[in-house]
Parts: C-alpha cells; structure tokens; sequence
C-alpha cells in the first residue's frame, strides 16, 4: 500500500508540473492535460479525473496570474465580467456533466476549439466586435460558456476564453492571457465547491498537483510574457487542435 500511495504520489507531482509548465505560457488552467493523465495514466475515474483536476488548477493559476498581474499584463474590467459568467457556467456545467452523455459535450467543444484554433491560425490581430453595453454582455457571456466547459471537462475555461478575448474584445494575446488565469482561478473554485459537494473530488490527488505546479506556473509565467505574440498564438492554436483531436476520438469508443 505505501509503495502504492507513493507512486501515485509521484505522478500526481508529474501531472501537475505538466500543467503548469502549459498554464503559466498559454493562459490556460492545465486541465485539458491533467484529465488524461488522471485518466490514462493514474487510472482515476474519468469524471473524478474532471473534478480533481479543477481543484488542482487553483493554485496553479493563482500563480500564473500573479506573475501576469505584476507585469500587467491583466485587463480587471474584463476580469470582472468575464468571472460573473463563467462562476455560473462552472456550476450549470457541473450539472450537466451528470446529465448530457460524455460523449455529446466532447464533440461540442472539440468543433469550437477546431473553428477557434482556425481562425486564430489565419489572423490573431486583435478585434473587438462590440462596444459598449453589448461588450460588456458578450464578455459575461464569454464566461458562461467557459464556465459550462470548465465543470462538465475539468479545465479552467482558458482554452475558451483565451481566443475569445482576442478575437471578440479587442485584447493582445498577452493580456487575454492574463485576464483569463485571473478568471480561471475564479471559475475553478466555483466548480471545485459544487463538485466537492457531490463527493467527486479526490482532495489529496488534486492538491499535490496543484502545489507541484506553482514553480512551473512561475517559470512558464516569464516565457509567456516575453515570447512574441504570434509564435505563442500558433502554438496555443496547434494545441486547441491537437485537444480538439483527442477529444474527437474519445468520443468515438
């Protein structure tokens, strides 16, 4: 049993190292690599695997955000709104994640994450598509539907809310990053709570991957800040396809 608990121990450590070499560099939780390692490699429950994962993602996108914030390189006002949808989403997505097949979600947001990755590919400029009052609305809405991916998936929404931002309000890769591990931290707490209360979290998985991700958080933080837009933008979009690809072949078994 010890020698057990202590491999299991070390690839925990592993798993949450992986992730927050990824959060810190693309602005993402590091779910979307906890999950399958959970799953594939730990043998965890795949919907324990989503939920762990979000409790693991706490501390690691406290601190990429952290470092993105003193560099500011974070947009608060959008922060704000941004978090007042995806707190929401993250509960209703936990809900759903009881109710709709896996299988049905996974293919969903695999055809957005195709389609974003698409067009971050053919332009990444900056856009913002609305002004004012119907801003504001798109950004909460930008949340919610982050949120809904974060409680049914296991993954803080970053793979979400990153291109949004700059496809839809105008804000450089840069920032969106920081701006969306400032929600992200939001978002996963409030899918943590509601899935800690259906007793779907294992707590000690979850927290040595996320206190074994903050120095990789860190480190990842500092080359996210200085690698030049379009080469950390193709990479994130190289990456949203290659998640859109596991995601199209899972649901196929």
């Amino acid at each position: 049993m010890a020698l057990a608990l202590n491999r299991q121990t070390y690839q925990a450590i592993a798993v949450g190292i992986a992730a927050g070499l990824l959060s810190g560099f693309f602005g993402v939780g590091g779910g979307f690599i906890m999950v399958p390692l959970y799953v594939l490699w730990m043998q965890v429950d795949q919907k324990r695997a989503h939920a762990t994962s979000l409790l693991a993602i706490i501390p690691i996108a406290t601190t990429a955000a952290t470092s993105y914030a003193i560099q500011h390189e974070v947009d608060w006002s959008a922060v704000i709104l941004v978090l007042a949808g995806s707190v929401f989403g993250a509960k209703y997505g936990v809900h759903l994640l009881g109710k709709l097949p896996l299988r049905t979600i996974q293919r969903i947001f695999a055809a957005v994450l195709i389609l974003s990755a698409a067009r971050l590919l053919w332009s990444a400029t900056p856009h913002q598509v609305f002004h004012g009052l119907l801003a504001d609305i798109l950004l909460v809405t930008i949340g919610f539907l982050a949120g809904v991916m974060s409680g049914m998936l296991g993954v803080g929404g970053g793979i979400v809310i990153v291109p949004a931002l700059i496809l839809t309000s105008g804000i450089d890769a840069t920032m969106a990053r920081g701006t969306s591990l400032a929600v992200i931290i939001g978002t996963a707490i409030s899918g943590t709570r509601s899935h800690l209360k259906r007793g779907n979290v294992d707590v000690h998985l979850g927290l040595v991957s996320g206190i074994a991700g903050i120095p990789a958080a860190v480190v990842s933080s500092v080359l996210g800040t200085t690698t030049s837009d379009r080469v950390a933008v193709s990479l994130f979009s190289l990456i949203l396809i290659a998640i859109a690809v596991r995601m199209m072949r899972s649901s196929s078994h």
